[in-house]
């Protein structure tokens, strides 16, 4: 069976955003449901794995996990100038009501939270496929992408929350929004480290695989 990220790196494609000129909230929406489609995409990919699964295919698994992980870095960061060139929504922001449903950054907000869920649930399948790649010493490249997805994460948060209006810049909102996205990234930040944790482990090869699982304890 050949493994298949093109639909991954489709996405990637689709978001070809301008690097210094400023975003408006639906590129923004845009761009971060992009990298939750990069995030479902792999989840897919990865489900088949299993400690049934020769080890030639596992080997398969692991370069191509790491190689969508890549993807999502890449994603990710080619979003980070332009939010950083973006000003909060101010002048969209005189214009609405309070409800969440029209409040300026409301939308990023759903988008983040529906891709912190996605990415959530694929770091948990990540997790969920330790034993196959731990039987084969194929952890540690998988550890070293999530510890370089860790930093470019807080990155992608503190730009999003500069573009969110507050108070200090629309003094008919409140903080909730700038709130939720730093839960989010709180939220997202410890999947991450839990995966980084397994995938961390010393594992030893068992002999008796996959009747009897590598046992692996912490690095």
């Amino acid at each position: 069976m050949k493994l298949s990220f093109t639909a991954t790196f489709t996405a990637l494609a689709a978001l070809a955003l301008p690097v210094t000129a400023q975003l408006t909230e639906q590129q923004i929406v845009n761009a971060i449901n992009a990298v939750a489609t990069m995030s479902s995409n792999a989840n897919t990919a990865l489900e088949p794995l299993s400690t049934a699964t020769a080890g030639a295919q596992v080997a398969a698994y692991s370069e191509a996990l790491a190689e969508a992980f890549t993807g999502i870095i890449t994603a990710v960061n080619s979003t980070i100038p332009a939010l950083l060139a973006t000003p909060p929504f101010t002048e969209v922001a005189q214009n609405v009501h309070s409800t969440r449903q029209t409040t300026p950054g409301a939308a990023v907000v759903a988008a983040l939270d529906n891709f912190v869920a996605i990415h959530q649930a694929l770091l948990a399948t990540v997790i969920g496929k330790h034993s196959p790649f731990a039987q084969f010493a194929l952890t540690a490249p998988i550890a070293a992408v999530l510890r370089i997805l860790e930093a470019v994460v807080d990155s992608f948060a503190f730009a999003l929350i500069a573009v969110i209006p507050t108070q200090a810049t629309v003094p008919q909102l409140s903080s909730r929004a700038a709130h939720t996205i730093s839960s989010d990234q709180a939220a997202l930040q410890t999947a991450i480290g839990n995966t980084i944790t397994t995938y961390n482990e010393v594992c030893i090869p068992s002999p008796l695989y996959p009747i009897v699982l590598p046992v692996c304890a912490s690095a």
